[in-house]
């Protein structure tokens, strides 16, 4: 398979469903988050970047999941990702500006 099919077949919903949430979901989110370990935390923009990143992959793997949710034999699985899609879509933007306003630190929780 080349890089494009790689990328732009989950989107065209030509993938199956346990594929794009064990691979394009679970696998990609752990290397994405291992970036995390190479930033400098007290750069700013590198730290915002990486936030941009993230809800870029978390949009992807939301669309991808919910195109493909189709290839699921079980009627109960198909709805259940597409639900898990539109939740996603729908909250990750609230979840990125809450970590850009600085919202979701620990200090600004109170438990640090």
């Amino acid at each position: 398979m080349n890089w494009p099919a790689f990328l732009t077949d989950p989107l065209r919903g030509k993938t199956s469903l346990n594929r794009v949430f064990w691979l394009y979901g679970v696998v990609g989110s752990l290397l994405y988050g291992a970036l995390q370990l190479f930033l400098d935390p007290g750069s700013v923009l590198a730290t915002r970047l990486y936030a941009v990143g993230g809800l870029a992959l978390g949009v992807y793997t939301a669309v991808a999941t919910y195109r493909c949710a189709g290839n699921c034999r079980s009627k109960f699985w198909m709805r259940m990702a597409q639900v898990s899609a539109v939740l996603s879509l729908v909250l990750l933007p609230v979840f990125f500006y809450l970590d850009l306003t600085g919202a979701l630190d620990l200090a600004a929780l109170g438990l640090e």
